[in-house]
């Protein structure tokens, strides 16, 4: 009888060990974890898409600094130069140790807008500028908010955590202004 019991704790042992191996394969397989260094196309489009965004943001912001009438709107184009040149000089850094491009350029929208930020001038310049800084500010939340959950490495994952607080400050600040407008 001894020796039955002790077959049926071999058993039982073995099954239990290969029970949990696969349960803990199964784990590790279930959602893909942030990786250091790898790289997806989610992290790509983002690193691409920020990098634009933040140019895109510093130019408009460098303009209104310049040409908007109302004081606050001034104000707020240079507080987002000086906040989007931060958040820009990490993104590059981060692409640039991942080897991926981050754009010094702007995309066809933006050139579009600059071109219409340039033929503007007093009321229409502050209403244009400050309703685009709704929308481009939305626009990056949801970029962020798709790295996050979307990413592969936790590097450009935790820069997107860290710079969501910030979009979201701006998004509330631009909507204020944009009231007056």
């Amino acid at each position: 009888m001894a020796a039955e019991a002790q077959h049926y704790k071999n058993n039982f042992m073995k099954t239990s060990v290969c029970v949990l191996a696969a349960l803990l394969l199964l784990c590790s397989c279930d959602k893909e974890k942030p990786s250091t260094t790898g790289i997806n196309s989610t992290d790509d489009e983002f690193v691409s898409k920020a990098s634009v965004a933040n140019r895109a943001e510093i130019g408009a912001g460098q303009t209104a600094s310049a040409k908007a009438d109302d004081e606050d709107v001034r104000a707020f184009g240079t507080f987002m130069v000086t906040d989007h040149t931060n958040s820009q000089m990490q993104l590059k850094g981060l692409a640039d140790s991942l080897n991926l491009r981050a754009p010094d350029s702007l995309d066809a929208e933006h050139v579009a807008l600059k071109m219409q930020l340039d033929s503007l001038t007093g009321r229409a310049f502050d209403s244009v500028y400050i309703h685009s800084q709704v929308k481009d500010h939305h626009d990056a939340i949801d970029l962020f908010q798709k790295e996050i959950d979307k990413g592969k490495n936790s590097r450009l994952i935790d820069f997107a955590t860290s710079q969501m607080p910030h979009l979201q400050m701006h998004l509330q600040m631009a909507d204020s202004l944009a009231q007056k407008f």
